[in-house]
């Protein structure tokens, strides 16, 4: 199996990628698809925040460095936004220090990856989440 794989997770999630970088932003939306998720685009954060309250996604991947409304604003909006709604967020930023993994944290986000990100981790991260969401009780036997 190689590394671009997806994990077996069944039928796809809902998902919202939002990123500046049109060309990373497409080439991960396709990925996504061919590993059998619904994905919205937003190529800013005010798109995202826009997209991410009308279709409600399941899993959030943010840049960091959107221009106006960055990924920090998007994760903080959309847990006050959708206090109920069950929603795995990640951070995807070419920011690696530990205080940029605090600030992830701190505005919500489940998950700091840095960009290029090894999509085998998204995958299990997205599946780990799935899971718990599907059997919560999965999180206290691992």
């Amino acid at each position: 199996m190689n590394d671009a794989s997806p994990p077996s997770t069944g039928s796809g999630l809902r998902m919202l990628i939002a990123d500046d970088d049109r060309d990373s932003a497409e080439s991960l939306v396709l990925l996504m698809e061919l590993a059998g998720h619904s994905v919205h685009l937003a190529l800013d954060g005010e798109e995202a925040l826009a997209v991410a309250l009308r279709v409600q996604p399941q899993v959030s991947i943010l840049d960091i460095g959107m221009p106006a409304l960055d990924g920090h604003s998007v994760a903080r909006r959309l847990r006050d936004s959708l206090p109920h709604t069950p929603m795995l967020i990640v951070a995807l930023t070419g920011r690696e220090r530990t205080e940029d993994r605090l600030r992830s944290s701190a505005s919500g986000f489940d998950h700091h990856f840095i960009k290029p990100v090894v999509l085998s981790e998204l995958h299990r991260c997205i599946a780990h989440w799935r899971n718990r969401e599907v059997d919560p009780g999965l999180a206290t036997k691992a």
